[in-house]
């Protein structure tokens, strides 16, 4: 027989607990749940994300617990029946979830999938646009500094370039930074105009 709640751990006895349960006092499981309540809690918490989750997996594990009391042995440990019991709740918890997020990367892909097609297609147009738009810039340049620009994009070497042009590496920098700042400020005036 149990005493009253104040007792320490030490003098708490499960197995007369379940017994009584067993034999019709069905209220007593009560006990067990305060007792051990929060060491199922705990248990859980530590290995789930959501303090809700935890609770629920409790309240899921004392339930079953109830259910398969006849299958605990008494005289075993019933602090390690039940958390065997936590434990399996967690995996299928753990497997539902699993589940679900597979689902959802299987949605997520599906949906890239039937996306895909059209926004390569207005990727594309956007660098034709891009391309139009910079060409139609480049056209602007005087022609030194469309040569110039011509061969930056051949991969014409400085040291070449500049005594193709008669001109120190030096300005050729110079001329090269200037010109591209020119070509960006066309380029965002013509994005503006679009």
């Amino acid at each position: 027989m149990v005493g009253n709640m104040s007792e320490s751990l030490e003098t708490f006895d499960p197995d007369a607990i379940v017994d009584q349960v067993l034999g019709g006092q069905k209220d007593r499981f009560r006990l067990l749940v305060r007792e051990y309540g929060l060491l199922v809690r705990g248990y859980l918490a530590a290995r789930v994300y959501h303090l809700e989750d935890a609770e629920d997996l409790a309240q899921e594990a004392f339930l079953v617990a109830f259910s398969k009391l006849s299958t605990y042995e008494i005289g075993t440990n019933f602090r390690a029946w039940l958390l065997s019991i936590a434990k399996f709740q967690l995996n299928n918890h753990w497997r539902k979830t699993s589940r679900r997020a597979n689902a959802m990367d299987r949605f997520r892909h599906d949906i890239a999938e039937a996306v895909q097609p059209e926004m390569e297609k207005a990727s594309d147009e956007l660098k034709q646009d891009r391309i139009r738009r910079l060409l139609d810039c480049i056209s602007k340049l005087p022609d030194r500094t469309r040569h110039l620009i011509r061969a930056g994009l051949d991969g014409v070497r400085m040291e070449s370039l500049a005594e193709e042009l008669n001109l120190k590496p030096n300005a050729i920098y110079q001329l090269r930074h200037r010109s591209h700042l020119t070509l960006r400020k066309c380029m965002e005036q013509r994005t503006l105009e679009s």
